[in-house]
């Protein structure tokens, strides 16, 4: 019964962003990436210009036939939303369309300075747990989805957890939308701080949306490792 209503929630939440997907849709339909030139013209548009002329110039720097293939896969939807939702394992990377295309996960654990004012143990530890998902073509990224949590510790335990978010850090996938909710974060008194998200998608091309939505999570140890899972909803 819990299931049936888990599915008939989340089959709501696709559906009310629906209204503001086919309008997307028949927007990004109008010519915009049907060609490199467009599309570059449509990162310019809507990227800061110091990171949209760094990615003009990696697009420019593939040959022909590769950035008329980047093209096509930018607007398959099935085939972006397939990058979307592939399971990967922690450490592996797979590949689509013969390798065109790559999906990759990455964990880092990193040391965080707390407020300075505030004197504390010197045996507590600061840390930022992070995990990161990445989609490239020809080895471009397009889309990088961030999950982190900041958590203290003192060897023994989780002692609190200072902060996480949920963040997309780049999109430059015109067709797709994306959008988070219910983060949240957990561990205190175990041995790991955990948080996590779900992500909605639509994605849109000539008028076609394909939904979908995985919940993104990461963790962080009393050891100072992280690691992280992506569940398809």
């Amino acid at each position: 019964m819990l299931k049936k209503l888990v599915s008939l929630l989340l089959v709501a939440v696709l559906l009310s962003i629906s209204s503001f997907s086919f309008a997307f849709a028949n927007d990004v339909s109008k010519d915009k990436i049907t060609n490199i030139s467009s599309y570059m013209t449509w990162i310019k548009e809507n990227t800061n210009k110091e990171e949209a002329s760094k990615f003009v110039e990696q697009i420019k720097s593939l040959p022909l036939d590769k950035q008329e293939k980047f093209i096509s896969y930018l607007n398959n939807a099935d085939l972006m939303a397939k990058a979307l939702t592939e399971k990967l394992e922690p450490g592996e990377t797979k590949y689509l369309e013969n390798g065109d295309i790559s999906i990759m996960l990455n964990e880092t654990n990193q040391n965080i300075k707390f407020n300075p004012l505030i004197k504390s143990n010197l045996a507590i530890q600061y840390r930022r747990a992070t995990y990161t998902k990445y989609i490239e073509i020809f080895g471009i990224a397009i889309l990088e989805n961030v999950v982190w949590v900041d958590y203290s510790h003192d060897g023994n335990s989780i002692l609190g957890i200072q902060g996480c978010d949920a963040v997309t850090t780049r999109n430059f996938i015109p067709v797709l939308s994306l959008s988070w909710s219910g983060l949240h974060s957990w561990g205190i008194g175990g041995t790991r701080a955990y948080a996590s998200a779900d992500i909605t998608f639509s994605v849109l091309y000539q008028g076609s949306v394909t939904l979908g939505a995985s919940e993104i999570g990461v963790w962080g140890d009393i050891n100072n490792r992280a690691d992280g899972w992506i569940k398809k909803l």
